[in-house]
């Protein structure tokens, strides 16, 4: 087992709270004990106190006798600490043969009619617990104080005999619970191992996903881990998407140099392809180094659509500043069923910003292009779908050609700059999120793209 192991923690704080409960209920056992045999042998000398007041008489001419002596026979061995005596105006009439001739002392203890308890020494100065109690003998006579102990050795040595006992017991009782918290560990873990193994091989190439879990405490992880798994798959395509973008983009311009490089002087045609070259050569050799990574680790993420849409504004403002168009970035009107609006604040996605800059930001731009005075943002969000819309006042897509202007690559206007890639990359980021990129014609006559992506 390892030093710094899950299940090392468990078993020593186990072990800790099994320890620290035994210790405190064993305490509590052997105080419960000791006060119930206190009151156990208090019981059995109020009972002879009880015998030695039935017991005391006067004779016809007022001397007092007693009928018959308690019957415990411990009160007629020697100095047992089992004894009992009658007093008179602090004089002894009788005592007990366990007293030889010893007196026991009061003390402070100021005799009543009410039964009180007291602990005094012995002979043998060991301790007792004394009971002591007046008997009134009516008018003219003094009365008569009766004494009756027990020694608190009989209840110290069987409380620590009970507590031997006790030890003993809870000591089995620990280790029994201590082997059986060693072998739950083993046992409850065994699912995390095999999500461990499980995850091995999934990094070895020997698995794609975790092997399903049927107990229903762990399902919700390996779900979510393989659901990461789903995820990274997803991140790596997009990888792969963008590379190929990258390339197509940057390869043509790269071969239209290279065709006008043939018209120029021999030393700068070999220079200028020299150079182009050099420039397709790296980017051939950076877009193979990329496409050996695999899936990057990213993990679940919120985005604010507020800030990123501001963002756009910003830059489309700057971007298409000789155009002056208006922007407008509101919320649905049909976004909640009360039909109360709300907040842009309130709308999220469950994913990247950067994502998102890639989809309504490409969205914008192509609006921006087409857009003869106004360019309108909407957004709404359950909270389970976000819906984001964006509408340009332009001429518009007719419906038959709106399917081929979401190929990539596909320009309806080639006057327009551009490499008719926006849409297309738009709607392959959507569809890796899950979502949808509809297009269609708006309400101001123009092209109105919708986004439904998942939300926070």
């Amino acid at each position: 087992m390892k030093h710094n192991s899950l299940s090392l923690r468990i078993i020593a704080f186990s072990f800790t709270w099994i320890i620290i409960t035994l210790l405190i209920t064993g305490v509590l056992l052997i105080f419960f004990y000791y006060d119930h045999m206190s009151q156990h042998y208090g019981e059995h000398v109020t009972m002879h106190l009880e015998e030695l007041r039935e017991a005391c008489q006067l004779d016809a001419d007022g001397s007092f006798k007693l009928d018959f002596t308690p019957s415990d026979p411990r009160y007629h061995d020697l100095q047992s600490g089992w004894y009992w005596e009658v007093k008179q105006a602090g004089k002894t009439l009788r005592r007990s043969e366990s007293l030889g001739d010893y007196n026991l002392d009061l003390g402070d203890v100021q005799p009543s009619m009410a039964l009180q308890i007291s602990e005094t020494t012995g002979p043998t100065h060991d301790k007792l617990r004394m009971h002591i109690v007046e008997l009134d003998l009516g008018s003219g006579h003094e009365p008569l104080v009766l004494l009756a102990s027990a020694p608190m050795t009989g209840i110290t040595d069987d409380v620590m005999n009970y507590s031997n006992h006790i030890i003993g017991s809870f000591a089995v009782l620990g280790i029994g619970l201590l082997l059986a918290v060693v072998v739950q560990v083993r046992v409850a873990l065994q699912p995390l191992k095999a999500i461990s193994v499980g995850i091995s091989d999934v990094r070895e190439g020997k698995a794609s996903k975790l092997p399903p879990e049927q107990l229903e405490d762990v399902k919700p992880l390996v779900d979510e881990l393989n659901n990461l798994l789903d995820h990274n798959a997803i991140l790596l395509k997009r990888a792969r998407n963008q590379l190929g973008d990258l390339a197509h983009s940057v390869n043509n311009p790269l071969t239209v140099l290279k065709n006008e490089a043939r018209k120029m002087e021999p030393e700068q045609k070999r220079l200028v392809t020299q150079q182009i070259n050099d420039i397709s050569r790296n980017v051939d050799h950076y877009l193979t180094r990329a496409r050996t990574y695999g899936t990057e680790k990213v993990l679940g993420s919120r985005s604010s659509v507020k800030v990123v849409v501001d963002d756009l504004v910003y830059a489309m403002q700057r971007l298409h500043q000789e155009r002056e168009l208006t922007y407008e970035f509101l919320p649905l009107d049909e976004s909640l069923a009360t039909g109360e609006t709300q907040e842009l604040e309130e709308c999220w996605f469950r994913g990247e910003a950067q994502d998102l800059e890639e989809m309504v930001g490409n969205l914008m731009d192509n609006a921006c292009k087409w857009a003869k005075s106004r360019v309108i943002i909407r957004v709404k969000s359950d909270h389970i779908n976000l819906v984001i819309t964006v509408e340009d006042d332009g001429p518009g897509v007719p419906k038959e050609k709106i399917e081929a202007v979401m190929r990539r690559g596909n320009r309806l206007d080639e006057s327009k700059p551009g490499h008719g890639q926006g849409l297309g990359i738009a709607k392959d980021i959507a569809d890796l999120y899950g979502g949808a990129l509809i297009l269609d014609r708006g309400e101001l006559g123009g092209l109105k793209a919708k986004l439904v992506l998942p939300a926070v």
